[in-house]
């Protein structure tokens, strides 16, 4: 079994009136199945209500199924005793860092974590200085996190979670409030852990260039995954992302025009690499 398995899964929000009385059910993850190995790169995208968000919160306990079961780690994530085991299995990071830092300073709030689990004071310090170094952010360890940008206040939160040691961190639309500059050292920081740390990495997000590198993508849809496959073969389909109101990559946009304008180009580019070495291709063809 993977870091985590997910069979069947099925969750209705149920809206009730003033009285208690049922008004309404919505489902917002409908027959889900997924398997994630350990030391991979997941990618989940969705516009706003695709259930994306929702599905997040299954995978540290934060929901419980409504119909079917989700494991991490090989553990029924609904039975009582193995929630505490299952939150530092797989960490969770959201979209506002804010709502995760309490510290008064960045080391003290990395610490956190390690400190309720009970890890030895000397342990604790040298799991502060490994997690800040590993997402850079060591060298602002004494300053306070009111005085940090946007993407660096999101990087002491993944700090803070993987000081806890996880198998799995879910990041959970977590560049949603930053701007480009801060997106790109959070993703950064987040495909470092992977590949040096082969820490298990599940991103929740809808901005395409994120995902370029992850090993594999889900598209969700009305609660249900509409396409999966590697980021090349997702964003082959281009077509299909825009009925689901996703846009693409620039670079993969600009591919897809020039190929319905008669140039032999792949389908799927990601990259502007990619792009230039296909239109080299072109020009030599022609030539």
């Amino acid at each position: 079994m993977g870091i985590v398995k997910i069979r069947d899964l099925i969750y209705e929000y149920i809206r009730r009136d003033e009285e208690g009385n049922v008004e309404g059910i919505t489902t917002a993850v409908d027959d889900v199945n997924l398997d994630i190995e350990q030391g991979s790169f997941i990618a989940v995208l969705g516009h706003n209500g695709s259930g994306k968000s929702t599905l997040a919160k299954h995978l540290n306990a934060i929901l419980y199924p409504t119909e079917g079961t989700v494991w991490v780690d090989g553990k029924d994530t609904q039975k009582e005793e193995y929630v505490w085991d299952i939150r530092q299995t797989a960490g969770m990071v959201f979209q506002n860092p804010d709502n995760q830092i309490i510290g008064q300073i960045v080391e003290e709030d990395v610490g956190f974590g390690p400190e309720n689990m009970g890890v030895p004071t000397q342990e604790i310090w040298e799991r502060v200085e490994e997690s800040l170094k590993a997402v850079g952010m060591y060298q602002f360890r004494k300053h306070s996190p009111n005085k940090l940008s946007g993407g660096q206040k999101q990087r002491v939160s993944i700090a803070g979670v993987i000081a806890m040691h996880p198998k799995c961190i879910i990041l959970d639309e977590p560049t949603a409030m930053l701007d480009p500059r801060g997106r790109k050292e959070v993703i950064r920081a987040v495909r470092a852990l992977n590949d040096v740390e082969r820490i298990t990495v599940i991103l929740i997000t809808h901005y395409m260039e994120e995902v370029i590198y992850a090993d594999r993508v889900y598209v969700m849809d009305k609660g249900k995954i509409t396409l999966q496959g590697t980021p090349k073969e997702v964003f082959s389909e281009v077509d299909r992302l825009k009925e689901l109101r996703l846009d693409v990559p620039q670079v993969t946009l600009l591919a897809y025009e020039l190929r319905k304008n008669g140039l032999p180009i792949p389908k799927g580019i990601l990259t502007s690499k990619e792009l230039i070495e296909a239109l080299d291709q072109c020009i030599n063809e022609l030539n």
